[in-house]
């Protein structure tokens, strides 16, 4: 998930309990809570939960007219990179809890089966699609391969905006119906609705040019590739997601880039950013501290733009355990800044994520 759906995910969860988006977020040990002042009504509680459960059903295979239901598929691979990572069958990774005392997030063990999963394409599809990715060692010069790991980024992003829309338009209907919004004035909220909408429609448009028509085709000329190689590196962290480079303005194509961060062996991690041939320049720039280093400040960079711009990470338990319960605390406060902010996250040490 990246920096747009963690922005529709909190104010989502502030709007729901009546209180302001702009509400301010209150950190507290490894997680963040509302203030006690704002904690939500019984009543609008179980509103909120009615509305977290909505989500997105439908098979988002390249021409959209799959009519199969969709399943909960992996958007970071199972047996090639969950299964460098996992102890004892589970992972660490970014969970969100809800209580009367507001939303809290922290990073929490989750079984393997459960972890970066969506429900983005039906079992057919999800199957053929992947096929070449799922079945094969991951080969870096492979364009197919990169091609499909930043699909399957791309699409999961596309279903997460796709489900913020649903849940943000049910909020809305729920408002209206108990007064707090009307049907014909703009609300904070309706226009959170709209915006949702118009990044829906971007990311779905740029899908079907760069992805969905090539894909069909066989061709995956359309789209270029930086992979990085961290040799000699345990696996510790793995990180999927699609984010855009700068705003979308309403008569623009949107700038993104699709990004995955993998181990793939024992002793070696792979960075692959992919982007359409056309924003080289615009996506290069904006990856330029991450282009430009090695070694400790190639991973140091890497770090912050995960902490920065992504929500759907992985770590390994063994990993984790050696962070401390200080340093766990420290990056937890920071990712849940840059959710609440939007701006990436301060220079720290501690923030080394391998």
């Amino acid at each position: 998930m990246s920096r747009q759906s963690q922005e529709a995910c909190a104010e989502d969860c502030s709007s729901v309990a009546g209180a302001p988006t702009t509400v301010g977020v209150q950190t507290r040990g490894t997680g963040s809570t509302l203030p006690p002042k704002l904690s939500p009504k019984p009543e609008e509680l179980a509103e909120f939960f009615r509305i977290r459960k909505i989500g997105f059903g439908g098979c988002l295979e390249p021409t959209m007219q799959c009519d199969q239901p969709a399943i909960r598929a992996h958007s970071i691979q199972n047996r090639q990179t969950i299964a460098l990572l996992e102890q004892d069958n589970h992972v660490i990774a970014w969970q969100p809890r809800f209580s009367e005392a507001g939303p809290d997030i922290a990073l929490r063990r989750i079984g393997r089966n459960e972890a970066s999963t969506f429900a983005g394409f039906c079992h057919r599809h999800d199957t053929d699609l992947f096929r070449p990715l799922d079945t094969k060692p991951f080969d870096g010069a492979d364009r197919e391969q990169l091609f499909l790991l930043a699909y399957r980024a791309i699409t999961c992003e596309l279903h997460a905006l796709m489900t913020g829309v649903m849940q943000l338009q049910s909020l809305y209907t729920a408002r209206v119906k108990r007064g707090a919004d009307f049907p014909d004035s703009s609300s904070p909220v309706g226009q959170k609705v709209l915006q949702q909408m118009r990044l829906s429609w971007a990311t779905w448009r740029y899908r079907h040019r760069y992805y969905d028509e090539p894909l069909l085709r066989g061709s995956f000329d359309g789209v270029e590739y930086d992979v990085i190689e961290l040799n000699d590196q345990a696996p510790c962290i793995a990180a999927a997601s699609f984010v855009t480079v700068r705003d979308v303005r309403l008569n623009e194509e949107l700038v993104g880039v699709a990004i995955n961060i993998l181990p793939v062996s024992e002793t070696r991690t792979v960075a692959a950013f992919s982007y359409a041939k056309k924003d080289q320049g615009s996506v290069r720039a904006a990856l330029d501290r991450i282009l430009s280093s090695t070694g400790h400040v190639l991973k140091y960079e890497l770090s912050k733009l995960v902490l920065s711009r992504i929500s759907n990470v992985l770590i390994s338990p063994r990993h984790y355990e050696l962070w401390g319960a200080e340093r766990a605390t420290k990056i937890t406060d920071a990712f849940i800044r840059a959710v609440a902010t939007q701006e990436d996250v301060r220079e720290d040490a501690d923030f080394m994520l391998f």
